[in-house]
């Protein structure tokens, strides 16, 4: 079953941020869809369960240098 999480992402500030977490998580198995809204520093991601659990995708926005807000 698919889930979607809306969230508030810190240091999301430019297009190149936003295509460096598109990117990443695109790029995931299970990973079904990433919609962000920049200037609201909001990102929605959709996975099942083959990505793995909520904390697995917290700890990637981490990873990545835009920690959960």
């Amino acid at each position: 079953m698919a889930k979607t999480f809306v969230l508030n992402i810190k240091n999301l500030n430019t297009a190149e941020d936003a295509a460096k977490i598109e990117d990443y998580f695109m790029g995931r198995p299970g990973v079904e869809k990433v919609e962000i809204e920049l200037g609201l520093s909001i990102v929605s991601l959709r996975y099942n369960e083959t990505f793995g659990s909520p904390n697995k995708l917290f700890e990637a926005f981490d990873r990545l240098g835009f920690p959960v807000r």
